[in-house]
């Protein structure tokens, strides 16, 4: 297939966007299954449709049309991941928090320590200061990060928006701390 002449593309003219659409779909489309199709395969259409619309306004920006294909592709991913992560966010209820201190509906509080034997709240006291220790250990950003994405359930932007770091970032710093992690200790066993 020839690849589509870049100037009516951003004049926005109708029969060369259908000649970039048939170029243009077979990348968005693979994109978007790629990482839809485990969780929401019914999606994928959607999101492959949404990513060309968004390229259509984008297009006016581009310098040459071999750079249309990887645009598309990276605003086709950059929509599924978007919408895995707000469903899977309202899986865990969309990042809302609630004090610990807070009564509950049958009037008490929060109980933290939910163990029938001194030993297992022994062991989840240990576990907890273990755990505090690590942390501490890391380089920052990375306990900080950690902490709010596992304990405060913060979502990705929230982090990106308190720590000052790229949202793109969050997933690297989450990654690199997690190993660290695992290295403290497996060196403290």
């Amino acid at each position: 297939m020839n690849l589509p002449e870049l100037k009516p593309l951003q004049q926005g003219d109708g029969i060369a966007w259908d000649e970039a659409f048939r170029w243009l779909w077979p990348t968005v489309f693979a994109v978007a299954q790629l990482k839809l199709q485990p969780y929401f395969p019914n999606e994928i259409e959607d999101v492959a449709i949404e990513a060309l619309e968004e390229l259509v306004e984008k297009v006016r920006g581009v310098k040459s049309v071999e750079e249309l294909k990887p645009l598309a592709a990276s605003i086709a991913h950059n929509r599924a991941v978007s919408l895995l992560r707000e469903r899977f966010a309202k899986k865990r209820g969309e990042g809302k928090t609630e004090s610990l201190d807070a009564p509950t509906d049958d009037g008490g509080t929060h109980d933290l320590q939910s163990s029938d034997s001194p030993l297992a709240d022994l062991e989840q006291r240990e576990l907890a200061e273990r755990l505090g220790l690590s942390l501490a250990e890391l380089k920052p950003p990375l306990g900080e990060i950690l902490s709010d994405f596992f304990l405060h359930g913060l979502r990705y932007e929230e982090i990106a928006k308190k720590r000052g770091v790229a949202v793109g970032s969050v997933g690297v710093y989450l990654k690199r701390g997690l190993e660290a992690m695992r290295r403290i200790w497996a060196r403290n066993d």
